[in-house]
């Protein structure tokens, strides 16, 4: 075998033959099985081979990997329509009921509108009439009503006529023995609040004035106590707009008058 032979195998047609042993094999063979001598253009076949495999799992790999993209973006989008459709639905049935509750708001101040108009007409009429009681209850009945009595013009008026009348129904129970006497310290001691209404004419302010005369004189009278305790059952009523039966309770326990 010359020297050339001696480092590469021959092939001869399906076989080679061994450049090391001289053992003849199948062409196809990358390594002699007798001796394990590499055949190379069987071994290079191999490894092309092997290469192209990788390829094609690299290929088969970025196929899979798009389709999961695909798939989880499909899945994404898929969540991402549900909750729009979902924020859509809400937003639909939101804004049905805020058009619904605007048509029912704008309807309630229509009827508000029209019984006030009719309403208050009794009012003035009353008031012009100098026929107070009436005023009072009229406007009483409207305010538990849940009329929106505020809006009438005289309402300072009428809300001061409305301490006055219980008070001086407190004070008519008392007498006739059927009265409690904290309920009249309560409704009397209020009456000072006519200093704090700003809204009432010259002439209201002169007429409750007068109404309210008695009853101060028989709160002064009922319930003695000093210029300091007066103030400070003042400085309560300012505060609350109201004396609360609490502190009421408390100062006739300590004067001894209630138990």
């Amino acid at each position: 075998m010359s020297s050339e032979n001696s480092r590469l195998s021959r092939k001869t047609g399906g076989t080679v033959t061994c450049k090391s042993c001289g053992a003849d094999y199948a062409a196809d063979i990358p390594n002699c099985p007798y001796c394990g001598t590499m055949n190379l253009p069987a071994a290079e076949e191999e490894y092309m081979s092997g290469l192209e495999s990788i390829r094609g799992d690299l290929e088969d790999l970025g196929r899979l990997a798009r389709l999961k993209s695909r798939a989880r973006m499909k899945k994404a989008f898929k969540r991402l329509l549900i909750i729009a459709v979902i924020f859509a639905l809400a937003f639909t049935a939101g804004y049905a009921v805020y058009i619904k509750r605007a048509r029912d708001q704008a309807e309630r101040e229509k009827e508000e509108y029209l019984w006030q108009r009719e309403y208050f007409t009794r009012l003035d009429a009353c008031y012009d009439a100098g026929d107070f009681d009436t005023l009072c209850t009229l406007y009483q009945e409207a305010s538990l009503e849940g009329h929106d009595v505020w809006q009438y013009k005289h309402r300072a008026f009428c809300e001061y006529l409305v301490t006055l009348n219980d008070a001086e129904l407190s004070l008519r129970l008392l007498e006739n023995g059927d009265g409690d006497l904290e309920i009249l310290f309560v409704d009397e001691m209020e009456l000072y609040t006519l200093e704090r209404q700003p809204d009432l004419s010259k002439e209201e302010r002169k007429l409750l004035e007068e109404r309210r005369a008695p009853l101060l004189e028989d709160f002064r009278a009922r319930f003695p106590m000093t210029d300091e305790e007066f103030d400070g059952l003042r400085k309560i009523l300012n505060k609350n707009g109201f004396m609360p039966y609490k502190e009421a309770r408390e100062f006739l326990r300590e004067k001894g008058m209630i138990e």
